[in-house]
């Protein structure tokens, strides 16, 4: 699988940047600013909104780079930045606001949280994998873009997204069960799966999803004029406009205060001073999630000699597990009751429990009288019953007709004449078949 979408930056050009080294800053914004502009679009699905990302993020690397220790770390530093951005985006809604000059910052703190979902498609089978990634949560989507756009490590993720290996773990097994979810959804045949959602696959969808979405070249010159002409202090605030007059403008994106500032300072009437306040990077806040519940547990109740799917959803992704009677597992193979637990951390956050019934392994049973060349069959069933409609009756293998079933009393009456070999099949509502061969004694 080819990796020509995933940027790449000589580590000598990452040391000149922390010597503010403008020349080496716009390489390295040249080669990442269209990865950084996919990852966003994929969370928010509008482009100014991704451009308000990227212009936050490579604020945060021009203004930070020089506490990169290591310069061989950027890649997964500045993912990092990507990815707690998109995530503390989605609390609140950007606007912009005319400030008077006894307004602060935190007096326009908005708490609404943007909500986005993507309905699925009846598609071809690439097109509905990419419906799916689209689709996916923020957690599921974070981990999906690192794991099978950006090729991390799960140890690197781990690392970037602040949690544990076990939850990453458990997160791309979530990835690869929606996705055969939509497949199935789709009239997609089961027997495909292990074809279909592996992982060259899933990074080939996010390439091809890449493909189409690119911040184009005038854009990202415009972005990254202010980016090098700006200065910041990191703030809790939405995207805000002070009146600073006519010498300076300030503007708030997403916690960043963006000051523009022209080639001759004059002091501003009224005596106007911003409180600068420092925040490290490394203390990004993260985004605040309920915790996850139950909404439903659906579960076929037709009968069957299979196994029984549970189908679950929940009110979000903010958990680590699902188990089933202390099992990572939606299959049920046998009558039961069940107890199903959301697992975050090594606290159960809710639970069900329900009792499946409709599961028969079992053929019918039958016992028989004769009387001369007559066969009576008594036939029994201890789970599904016995289903008249599936009765097959064959007189040296040519199908036949000539047998009496009584429903009323499950009793199947034959005629067994001369040197023919009679044989009925029949089998229970879950789908259990009886063979019986006729022979006369």
């Amino acid at each position: 699988m080819s990796k020509d979408h995933i940027p790449t930056i000589d580590e000598n050009v990452i040391r000149k940047a922390q010597k503010a080294d403008t020349e080496a800053f716009s390489q390295i914004y040249n080669a990442y600013y269209n990865n950084v502009y996919f990852i966003a679009y994929q969370y928010y699905k509008n482009e100014e909104s991704a451009k308000d990302i990227v212009q936050e993020v490579f604020i945060r690397v021009h203004n930070k780079i020089d506490t990169l220790k290591e310069p061989k770390a950027f890649s997964s530093w500045i993912s990092k930045i990507t990815y707690h951005t998109c995530i503390n985006y989605n609390r609140s809604k950007l606007k912009t606001v005319d400030l008077g000059e006894k307004v602060t910052v935190e007096d326009f703190i908005d708490n609404n949280r943007i909500s986005i979902s993507d309905e699925l498609e009846d598609k071809r089978i690439k097109e509905i994998i990419m419906e799916s990634l689209e689709s996916m949560t923020t957690p599921l989507k974070s981990v999906g873009l690192l794991r099978y756009y950006e090729d991390f490590k799960i140890d690197e993720i781990a690392e970037i997204l602040d949690l544990p290996s076990g939850t990453v773990n458990s997160r791309i097994s979530r990835i690869r069960e929606k996705l055969q979810q939509d497949l199935k959804r789709n009239g997609i045949s089961p027997k495909n799966y292990s074809i279909v959602v592996v992982p060259s696959t899933i990074s080939l969808a996010y390439q091809m999803l890449s493909t189409n979405i690119v911040l184009g070249s005038e854009n990202a010159n415009e972005l990254f004029d202010k980016i090098v002409n700006s200065k910041t202090l990191i703030t809790s605030g939405i995207l805000l406009k002070l009146a600073l007059g006519t010498a300076a403008t300030a503007t708030v994106i997403a916690g960043v205060l963006i000051f523009n500032e022209p080639d001759t300072r004059t002091n501003v009437e009224g005596g106007f001073t911003p409180i600068v306040i420092e925040k490290p990077m490394e203390d990004v806040e993260e985004p605040i999630i309920d915790t996850a519940k139950f909404v439903d547990i659906k579960y076929s109740t037709v009968w069957t000699n299979s196994i029984v799917y549970l189908d679950i959803t929940t009110t979000n992704d903010n958990y680590d597990q699902i188990l089933v009677n202390g099992l990572e597992t939606r299959n049920v193979n046998e009558n039961g009751v069940y107890n199903i637990q959301l697992i975050q951390g090594d606290t159960i956050v809710d639970h069900r429990v329900i009792e499946i019934t409709n599961i028969d392994n079992y053929s019918p049973n039958a016992t028989y009288s004769q009387n001369g060349n007559t066969f009576t069959y008594y036939l029994s069933d201890d789970l599904s019953q016995i289903n008249p409609g599936s009765i097959r009756f064959f007189k040296n293998d040519i199908s036949s007709m000539d047998y009496d079933y009584n429903e009323q009393t499950n009793t199947l009456t034959i005629v067994s004449v001369g040197d023919s070999v009679d044989k009925f099949y029949i089998s229970d509502y879950a789908g259990n078949e009886l063979e019986i061969i006729i022979l006369e004694e």
